[in-house]
């Protein structure tokens, strides 16, 4: 144990991932792990065991799921037989992920269409948004769509926890309650409040109003990632 506080008070960090002789990955250890422990203590005793890996092929996507999934903030890159060969942490798929959405796409997505007209009007600590129903945002018959819908639901979800300073939000469960219709140049309100809020979660009550009539609801749970 004495190794990690060694390495923890030259470097700052926390998280370490452990190996044996053939630097195949056997464990991770963290502060939690450490707390308390004499520093005669061996990381075997404490590390957490066959933690999860991933692989330098090993999509962006992928890991950012299973990292928020699982909770997990550090996680090793191995190569052929489990040697370690990187690490990836949160704030590293964080700052990928972000890259990846600036850069110039070919034409817009259903998503950037449905979110791209929305507005901000803050009344004191109340939050809503605003938005033109558009010919790409309706169905088949005429109508707002499930889909947008939910765009509207993840992107206002997503501005209120930035606005908040919370982080950033990844959407992990949206229930849709209800969806009437709503016709091509009408303009809608969203209002999201909380309902809870955590360090790592939150929920969100979304509700769609035109004309000041309520024509949709929604509840979004979501992960909390900090921002580093």
């Amino acid at each position: 144990m004495a190794k990690w506080y060694e390495l923890n008070q030259a470097t700052t960090h926390t998280r370490y991932p452990v190996v044996d002789d053939q630097k195949r990955v056997v464990g991770i250890v963290t502060s939690k792990d450490v707390i308390g422990k004499s520093p005669d203590t061996l990381i075997d005793k404490v590390m957490t065991k066959t933690p999860k890996t991933v692989f330098k092929q090993t999509s962006l996507a992928y890991a950012a799921h299973m990292m928020i999934w699982e909770a997990i903030e550090l996680v090793p890159v191995v190569g052929q037989n489990h040697q370690l060969i990187g690490l990836i942490s949160r704030q590293d798929v964080l700052k990928a992920l972000q890259h990846v959405q600036r850069q110039p796409q070919v034409g817009e997505t259903i998503d950037d269409i449905a979110t791209s007209g929305l507005s901000m009007q803050q009344d004191g600590s109340s939050i809503t948004y605003k938005t033109k129903i558009t010919p790409q945002m309706t169905n088949s018959l005429g109508t707002l769509s499930n889909g947008v819908f939910v765009s509207f639901v993840t992107e206002v979800s997503s501005r209120l926890i930035t606005q908040m300073k919370k982080g950033d939000l990844v959407a992990e469960n949206i229930s849709v309650y209800f969806i009437r219709p709503v016709q091509i140049e009408s303009i809608v309100e969203i209002v999201p409040k909380i309902l809870e809020i955590g360090r790592k979660s939150v929920k969100i009550d979304i509700e769609l109003y035109h004309e000041k009539d309520i024509v949709g609801k929604a509840v979004l749970i979501g992960q909390l990632i900090e921002r580093y």
